[in-house]
């Protein structure tokens, strides 16, 4: 099922994670595609909102982590849409690397493990637009925002209506508040706060995020008492 947040934006709930349509009327861009198996979920919620699942042309991964580019390739295949990441992360998602883990100690790479054996892996595909900080996505125009700390390459993406909306994929989390994205799934904690400031650095009124709830309304403002607080 799609959730309107602004017109023309939608959030696909696919349990603990989200995905979004970008809906200007023509060809539609999906934002990440949830673990494996959340083909049908997401090919649904174009359904629901009165689509075609051709008229999905543009998927953009905010980063490679399962949960978010878990059905990339069943849904390519299913309807041929364009792929893209961020070149730091496209080596990972097309299976050409594995991709990097936190240093942990020994109680949190034990525990990383076991979360690792209980997720689905995802097939690998090959991306088919390398993207760079700068670069815009679909005729939406969304804006790559290179984000790195979470992964090497993950993005987030600024879409210029409704005063600025922002997806965060993991570069932030607003479960229980907004928060910075957790150590245990995160490469470089220092290189993930340097990206907060970024964003906070940004002007937009809306945030998207990969999991936790949408925030509306100055968003930026929240992501700058954020950063202050870091600091302390």
């Amino acid at each position: 099922m799609a959730t309107l947040i602004l017109p023309g934006l939608y959030q696909i709930s696919l349990g603990y994670a989200h995905a979004y349509i970008v809906d200007e009327g023509g060809e539609l861009v999906l934002v990440d595609t949830g673990l494996p198996g959340r083909r049908g979920h997401i090919l649904a919620a174009i359904a629901d909102i009165g689509r075609r699942q051709e008229d999905l042309r543009h998927i953009v991964v905010t980063h490679c982590h399962p949960d978010h580019m878990g059905s990339l390739k069943e849904l390519k295949e299913a309807t041929g849409a364009i792929t893209y990441a961020h070149a730091d992360d496209a080596p990972y998602i097309g299976g050409l690397q594995r991709p990097p883990t936190p240093a942990l100690g020994s109680l949190g790479g034990a525990l990383q493990k076991a979360l690792a054996l209980l997720t689905p892996r995802p097939s690998p595909v090959a991306v088919d637009v390398v993207l760079s900080d700068g670069d815009t996505v679909g005729p939406a125009e969304l804006h790559v925002v290179h984000t790195p700390g979470h992964t090497p390459g993950h993005i987030c993406l600024l879409w210029e209506r409704h005063g600025g909306v922002l997806f965060i994929g993991d570069a932030a989390v607003n479960v229980l508040g907004l928060r910075p994205p957790p150590a245990l799934f995160t490469v470089d904690m220092e290189q993930a706060k340097e990206s907060l400031r970024r964003i906070a650095s940004l002007e937009f009124q809306t945030a998207c995020f990969g999991h936790g709830a949408v925030l509306k309304g100055r968003a930026h403002a929240a992501f700058r008492h954020l950063v202050e607080r870091l600091a302390r």
